[in-house]
């Protein structure tokens, strides 16, 4: 799959920042706290939550290179940040129980098997650590994509993973986490225009797409509306 292009992707008005200071509102942050951002992308969410974390540490960890470069550049040399590559399917770049939180925004619908997720998260977290994510859910983006399969019913999509509430429940339970809170939040989103419709699906929805597909795409959108609906997860170590 293309690389993610982290300059293209901040330069988009985002329903992620609402979908990022939601996730940390709910980890009711102290200021001295370590918070690990799971899938932290180009460190939007991560400087929102520096701005609590006045004492604290920040992990940030990504898979992709070039979203962690562009991550380095918004956050610079802050001493209280560590930026780090990594596969959220893969055992967590840290000590197990050293982490008072997990945040991770718009990221886990990339993976296919949460049941590594959330059993990576629990390891990571401190007896008492708290939880808070955001991602695709079941439903997301369905008229979207039934939409784009009718035009172009040969063109394969990527390996999205949109959870129900029922499985992530189980498998919260199953990882250990207690106080577990899954919710399905419909969120359409209207982008500007045409034009923002275009670059926003080239660079975040279907990268690999040839440019014509998606001007295509967007030409049959005409409310230029995403049909986003957001898995939110809330859990706690005991």
């Amino acid at each position: 799959m293309t690389e993610w292009n982290g300059p293209a992707y901040d330069a988009l008005p985002l329903p992620h920042q609402e979908w990022g200071k939601r996730t940390i509102t709910a980890l009711n942050l102290l200021p001295s706290q370590t918070l690990l951002d799971a899938g932290c992308g180009t460190g939007r969410d991560a400087q929102v939550a520096l701005e609590t974390l006045s004492s604290g540490k920040l992990i940030c960890v990504d898979q992709s290179k070039t979203m962690l470069d562009q991550c380095r550049t918004a956050i610079g040399s802050d001493p209280r940040v560590t930026i780090t590559q990594g596969d959220l399917d893969s055992p967590l770049p840290v000590e197990p129980n050293s982490i008072d939180a997990i945040m991770s925004v718009a990221a886990l619908h990339w993976l296919s098997d949460h049941k590594n997720v959330w059993r990576n998260f629990f390891t990571a977290l401190k007896p008492g650590g708290r939880l808070a994510t955001d991602a695709g859910g079941f439903g997301n983006l369905e008229q979207t994509l039934n939409l784009a399969m009718e035009l172009f019913p040969e063109t394969s999509f990527p390996s999205w993973y949109y959870a129900n509430i029922e499985d992530t429940t189980s498998l919260l339970i199953e990882a250990g986490f207690s106080n577990c809170e899954v919710v399905l939040r419909p969120h359409p989103t209207v982008l500007p225009s045409r034009q923002t419709l275009i670059t926003y699906l080239h660079t975040l929805v279907f990268r690999d797409w040839p440019m014509a597909q998606i001007e295509t795409l967007a030409t049959a959108m005409t409310n230029n509306t995403l049909d986003y609906v957001r898995l939110e997860v809330r859990a706690t170590k005991p």
